[in-house]
């Protein structure tokens, strides 16, 4: 009796499987790669926002109790962590800054380096008796909107990277470890403006 000669087999030798076990890791450690970063993105993303709402938090707390307590007549500066908020290992920065603006002389001084008259005749038009008449006033206008604005700022850190443990009290940004952010914003009191004269009035 006659036998059929076998024909070849329809599995993979064993090359084959070692390749396709080669193509399959290198496709898997690139997704799992891809993964990772996608997941620091996240986590990073996250953080940034807690520290944000945290700062905006912090701000709002010190403008209430100004308010109360009144703005001062200097600056004024606030440490501390948010243990109370669950973040102890995010700690903050926060300034309030009196703005100071010019004195008339000074005011003075840069329209004087400002004006380019080549004409040498010294000439005075509308815009400088209304500025030399504006000496009489700046000094209540100085005080009254020194008064009324603010500029306050909060400076966050955190350990970058997942790590959560204390940090040092020297405030260093930007290294491989301590990741900051800033937020700032202006407070504006208009009642402030009420001591200034109403046109026409007395100086």
């Amino acid at each position: 009796m006659k036998t059929k000669p076998r024909g070849n087999a329809g599995g993979f030798t064993l090359l084959e499987v070692l390749i396709a076990v080669a193509i399959l890791s290198i496709s898997l450690t690139s997704l799992l790669g891809s993964q990772m970063a996608s997941m620091r993105a996240t986590d990073q993303a996250r953080m940034l926002s807690a520290v944000a709402f945290l700062a905006e938090g912090e701000l709002m707390d010190i403008e209430y109790e100004l308010k109360t307590d009144g703005w001062g007549q200097d600056d004024q500066s606030f440490d501390g962590d948010f243990s109370e908020e669950g973040w102890p290992d995010v700690e903050y920065v926060c300034v309030v800054d009196l703005i100071e603006l010019p004195d008339y002389e000074q005011l003075v001084q840069a329209k004087d380096e400002s004006d380019t008259d080549d004409s040498g005749l010294g000439v005075q038009d509308a815009g400088d008796q209304a500025f030399g008449m504006m000496g009489m006033v700046w000094p209540i206008i100085k005080e009254a909107i020194e008064q009324s604005i603010r500029k306050s700022w909060c400076t966050v850190r955190w350990h970058g990277g997942g790590k959560r443990k204390r940090l040092s009290k020297e405030w260093k940004c930007g290294d491989e470890e301590n990741e900051c952010m800033t937020v700032a914003t202006f407070w504006t009191d208009p009642t402030k403006l009420n001591q200034l004269p109403s046109l026409g009035g007395e100086v």
